[in-house]
Order: C-alpha cells, then sequence, then structure tokens
C-alpha cells in the first residue's frame, strides 16, 4: 500500500528518531538500521491514517488501531500486521509517544530500562539511577515501577480502587510497595498499593472464616453453634468466650478418650476433665478457667445442673488456691529486673533503629510496637485498649498533642485529657509509619474511625490479643500487664520515676537507667518475689 505523505513531512520527533538511527545513537541502532525502510513507511502510513481519519499527528491508542484496522481491511496478513505493531513499539520506547498504547497492546513489557529512566516520570528519582544500576535491582521491577508511576499520574488525589485498577498479582503489588517505599520514603501512596496487595491475596486464596468454637463433633458442634448465634443484646456470649468453651469442650474429649469413656458430657467426663487438667501441670489459675468455660457452656446448652454446678465449684476453689501461688509475672521480673525506664529506653531506641529497616513490614510493625510501649510506660491501660482504641475516638489528634477518652475495658474506669508530649512523637509514628509528616492530617483524615495500633496489611484492622504480648516479650522479655505492675507498685514509692521515664521516651534515659537499680534494689515486688522463690526451693525434696 503507498502512502500519500513522504518522511520529509513526518513530524519532528518522528524525523528525528529516523535521524538518530541513521546515525547510530538510538538505543537500538544496530537493530532499527535493518529495518530502516519498513520503519520510515510504518511511520508514514499512521500520519497518512491520522490525516485521513483527522486524528492527531502522533502515536496513540486511536491512531494505531485505526492504522491497522486500514491495513488489515487492505488484506494485510496477521504476520504482516504484527511487524507494524512491532515497529511502532520500537518508536514508542525510544522516544516515549505512545507508550501507553504499546504497554496496553503487548504480552510482555520488555523494554530496556535505559529507555525507562529516560521518561519523565523518574525526573524525581534520577540522582538514584546510578544507585540502582549498581545494587542490581531487577529490570522487571523498574518496568513495574514505570507502569505504576504511569498508572498514578492518571489521577490527583490516589484511591484504593485506583491502585486495584493496577495490573499486578499480589506478590508484585507487595515488591512495588517496598520498591517505592525504598526510592520515594514518606509517600501515602505506599499505603494503599500494600493494602491492596492483601486483598488480592486474600480474594486468591479464597479464605473462609470458622467459627469461634473451631472443629467440633456433634452434639457439641450444634450447642455451640446456637449459643453463638444468640445476640448479645439478649444475654449472648461474646465471640472470645464462646472460642474457649470450644476448647473446653476439645480438651473434655481428649480426657474421655484417655478414660475410656464415651464422647460426651456426664458427670464421670466432667470428672476426668478436672482431674486431668490438675495432672497436666497447667496452672492452678488456668485450671480454674477451663472449669470455667465448659460449666457455662454446660449451663448454657441446657446439661443438668449438678454438672454445670460441680464445673464451677470446682473453678471457684481452684481460684482461690491460685491465689497463695507465686503471680508469674513476680517470677519473671525477678529473674528478669526491667523497670520503666528500661521500657521507656527501649521505645525509643526502637523508634530511633526503625527508620533503618529494610523490611517494610517490620518496620511498621517496630513503629506500632515503639508507640504502644511508650503509651503504657505513661498511661496504665491494659492491652486490650490499646488495641481496639480508635482514631478520633478514645484517641484523638489536634494541633498540639494526641489525647485520649476511654472507659478501660476491665473495670469502666474514665481516662480523659491530654497525653504527655513526649508521646506525641511515638504516636505519630505509629499513625504516620513510612509517611512524611506533612501528610500527618491527610493520614489522620483517612484512619477516622480506625484502630491507632493496627495492621495496615488487614484493612487497618486492630492486631490479634497476642500480638503485643508476642512483641513485647522478643523485645523485652516482659509483656504489658508487667508495665502496669510497675506504674502500680513502684510509681507510689518513688515521687522522680514519672520524670525519669519521660526523659527516656525523649532520649535521656541511659544514665538515669542503672542508677535506678543500684538505688531501688530492694524495692517491694523483686524482695517478695525473690523471698518466695527462696521458700519454694527450700522446700524442694531432692
Amino acid at each position: 500500500m503507498r502512502f500519500q505523505i513522504r518522511e520529509s513531512e513526518l513530524p519532528r520527533r518522528m524525523r528525528q528518531f529516523l535521524a538518530d538511527i541513521d546515525s547510530g545513537t538510538a538505543y537500538a541502532a544496530d537493530t532499527l538500521q535493518k529495518s530502516r525502510p519498513a520503519l520510515s513507511s510504518c511511520l508514514c502510513g499512521l500520519i497518512d491514517t491520522a490525516r485521513q481519519y483527522s486524528l492527531p499527528f502522533e502515536l496513540n491508542s486511536r491512531t494505531a488501531e485505526a492504522m491497522l484496522s486500514r491495513l488489515a481491511d487492505a488484506g494485510w496478513t496477521q504476520n504482516s500486521l504484527s511487524s507494524q505493531r512491532t515497529y511502532l513499539r520500537h518508536y514508542a520506547y525510544e522516544t516515549g509517544e505512545g507508550v501507553e498504547w504499546a504497554l496496553a497492546t503487548g504480552a510482555n513489557d520488555r523494554r530496556p530500562v535505559e529507555l525507562v529512566f529516560r521518561t519523565h516520570f523518574w525526573t524525581p528519582y534520577r540522582s538514584l539511577i546510578p544507585m540502582l544500576t549498581e545494587q542490581g535491582v531487577e529490570d522487571r521491577l523498574i518496568r513495574l515501577s514505570d507502569r505504576w508511576l504511569r498508572h498514578r499520574e492518571n489521577v490527583k488525589c490516589l484511591t484504593l480502587d485506583h491502585v486495584l485498577a493496577f495490573k499486578a498479582d499480589p506478590r508484585n503489588l507487595g515488591k512495588l510497595a517496598e520498591f517505592m517505599t525504598a526510592i520515594d520514603p514518606g509517600n501515602p501512596d505506599t499505603r494503599l498499593l500494600q493494602e491492596a496487595q492483601r486483598k488480592r491475596r486474600s480474594k486468591a486464596k479464597g479464605r473462609t472464616k470458622q467459627p469461634a468454637y473451631g472443629n467440633l463433633p456433634e452434639p457439641f458442634l450444634s450447642q455451640a453453634k446456637a449459643i453463638s448465634s444468640v445476640p448479645g443484646d439478649r444475654g449472648g456470649l461474646s465471640g472470645s468466650r464462646v472460642k474457649v468453651m470450644g476448647s473446653a469442650i476439645r480438651r473434655l474429649l481428649r480426657s474421655a478418650a484417655n478414660h475410656g469413656l464415651e464422647p460426651e458430657l456426664t458427670m464421670d467426663t466432667a470428672r476426668a476433665f478436672a482431674a486431668d487438667l490438675l495432672a497436666d501441670g497447667l496452672k492452678t489459675i488456668s485450671a480454674a478457667g477451663y472449669c470455667d468455660f465448659l460449666g457455662y457452656f454446660a449451663k448454657h446448652a441446657g446439661y443438668p445442673k449438678e454438672i454445670s454446678d460441680a464445673l464451677l465449684e470446682t473453678h471457684w476453689a481452684l481460684k482461690a488456691d491460685a491465689k497463695e501461688e507465686l503471680r508469674e509475672k513476680e517470677i519473671k521480673l525477678a529473674r528478669n529486673p526491667f523497670g520503666l525506664v528500661d521500657f521507656a529506653i527501649t521505645a525509643h531506641e526502637l523508634l530511633l533503629r526503625t527508620p533503618d529497616e529494610n523490611d517494610i513490614r517490620n518496620r511498621r510493625r517496630d513503629y506500632t510496637l515503639a508507640g504502644a510501649i511508650a503509651l503504657l510506660c505513661k498511661l496504665p491501660i491494659r492491652a486490650k485498649d490499646i488495641r481496639e482504641g480508635k482514631i478520633g475516638e478514645e484517641f484523638y489528634r489536634d494541633s498540639e498533642s494526641w489525647n485520649v477518652d476511654l472507659e478501660t475495658s476491665k473495670t469502666g474506669q474514665k481516662i480523659k485529657g491530654r497525653l504527655a508530649e513526649c508521646l506525641t512523637p511515638y504516636l505519630d509514628a505509629v499513625l504516620l509509619m513510612d509517611t512524611e509528616p506533612k501528610h500527618l492530617w491527610q493520614i489522620y483524615d483517612t484512619r477516622l474511625g480506625t484502630a491507632l495500633f493496627a495492621n495496615p496489611a488487614r484493612d487497618w484492622k486492630n492486631y490479634g490479643r497476642e500480638w503485643l504480648r508476642r512483641n513485647m516479650v522478643e523485645k523485652t522479655g516482659h509483656s504489658a500487664h508487667i508495665v502496669r505492675s510497675l506504674i502500680y507498685d513502684i510509681c507510689v514509692l518513688d515521687d522522680d520515676l514519672d520524670l525519669r521515664v519521660a526523659r527516656a521516651l525523649c532520649g535521656h534515659g541511659h544514665e538515669t537507667s542503672r542508677m535506678f537499680y543500684e538505688i531501688n534494689a530492694d524495692r517491694y515486688r523483686r524482695d517478695q518475689a525473690l523471698k518466695q522463690l527462696a521458700t519454694i526451693e527450700g522446700s524442694l525434696t531432692i
């Protein structure tokens, strides 16, 4: 097919592209020189078609598809049309014109990264390109990031729906979030990338939520299902309560099997259940709890009153015995002395080290952990209160600092007021994570109503009940309830402790921490715990 346009009539950018091929300065000049006449003809056909259909004199999806349709109508074979697409893609990748069409119609993105870096999307990161090349960042990750930057440019304000419209699987979305955080730290877009990754991963797995009580045989399954279906406002039990009932039932079934009894709840199996609890080496308070769980299950499921009464009486008897035992936290504190100042120092060091953590998930975990430990040092609340406190409700920020307004989960005690100024950088970091401080109010507004100490990979749902305990034990050797005990037992004996904690949170704690233990080595808790340990040790027979 002859086109009614000559090479000299092509737009300036197309003529320059052909001239660069002739001079050898084009990126793939050696390859393109062999197809130089065909490339010229292809571009002439594109502009001739654009003129015929009154389209812009450039490569875009409309002009490319119009030309290819014209050639197909003229009887060109699929192989010939494929060659024309290849020529147009070479032009697009070399000049940056029509790249969106080239990417949308190509099976794979195989652009040389040298051409990718030429585009204006990489202008903000131009100084990082030598480092990326030197460190050997995968070419496909560079191309993926370029496609993301192009997709991102289409909207002024990024939303989760726009991120989900980006073509990438969960694994690549995770890599993209990590890479963009590395080259553009503080950009709030990475939060949405990670959230989109989680949604796609969950959808791909097709996970179904298990009931709180877990897998149980009949008739226990139907009974547990009936108990859990009663709404809370009609006397129903919480999900956590139903969950522990399921655990107690499974223990009952194991005890029945061990004693050669039928798998059912009777006085005989209840006695076997209680005997095994004490024989299994459980703490007395834990054994009391299991009796309580199974007793209330029997009561709600309609079993004979003598069974539920016997189990609950055993519960109260074991609970009374447990009061005489040495409390586990006292033993741990005696073996691993740790004070409020030490917790504050740990929070401060964690806050300082976290930006250097390479893994994005570990970074966000440590920001949250530093904030939780710091808050515990200044506010004697339980881990559940921290875990469930929402932004704008229990914890809210104004132009000066953070405030608290909550009722404690166990006693209903009202706590309201402005939090200590030394906590502001910690709670800001929990909110911002990898995002720059200038985005604080933007992030705050989008997070209203979600848990402050939340998991970004789970739609900002609060962490599970074991998360804080597990991570605090890893960092300090102690869990959250130890901090409350230290506040109640030691602060009343030491007028200056609260000031030293505040200083430690601000980074001035090391010089006071060791002095604290030298002066307070005989404090009540440690002294009492050591004495009781000695008593226990002396009573042991060898």
